[in-house]
């Protein structure tokens, strides 16, 4: 099943979208994607707590472009995990990836190294109830030692 989205890019980051598909051949999407991925591997620096949800920066001139993407499952529940634990809207994290992170997915692409169609596996979410607590966890991939594995 998937999913169908909507966010919404700056003018520029469209622009560089665009671009990061003409030249590796991938589609927007595959791009967002991959980005999304590669923002998650920033957690430890991203995380925040206590605040509210950061947007992107307005713009007088309205140069917003609509656009709309198609996610599994995984994909989907990958991205509201990351907006909820950044404290930012999807938008702001594809922008934010975009700029950051962009070039160094296309050099990947280009070189061939990520044909991995199956970027969002192993996604475990579960609760428990410890002394009147609920915990959740969320698990994105299999930890080496699964007995840390709190199921």
């Amino acid at each position: 099943m998937h999913i169908e989205s909507t966010v919404y890019v700056h003018r520029n980051i469209l622009e560089m979208l665009n671009r990061g598909a003409a030249i590796t051949g991938k589609s927007r999407t595959v791009i967002i994607k991959l980005l999304m991925k590669r923002v998650m591997s920033q957690s430890r620096r991203m995380i925040k707590s206590y605040s509210r949800l950061r947007y992107q920066k307005r713009d007088p001139e309205k140069n917003w472009h609509r656009l709309h993407i198609s996610f599994n499952e995984c994909e989907y529940e990958y991205c509201l995990d990351i907006r909820k634990f950044y404290k930012m809207s999807v938008s702001f994290i594809i922008a934010y990836a975009a700029q950051k992170y962009l070039n160094e997915i296309m050099k990947i692409l280009i070189k061939g190294d990520n044909t991995d169609n199956y970027r969002f596996r192993n996604y475990i979410f579960t609760h428990k109830i410890l002394d009147g607590a609920i915990c959740w966890q969320i698990y994105w991939g299999i930890p080496v030692n699964p007995s840390l594995l709190f199921l």
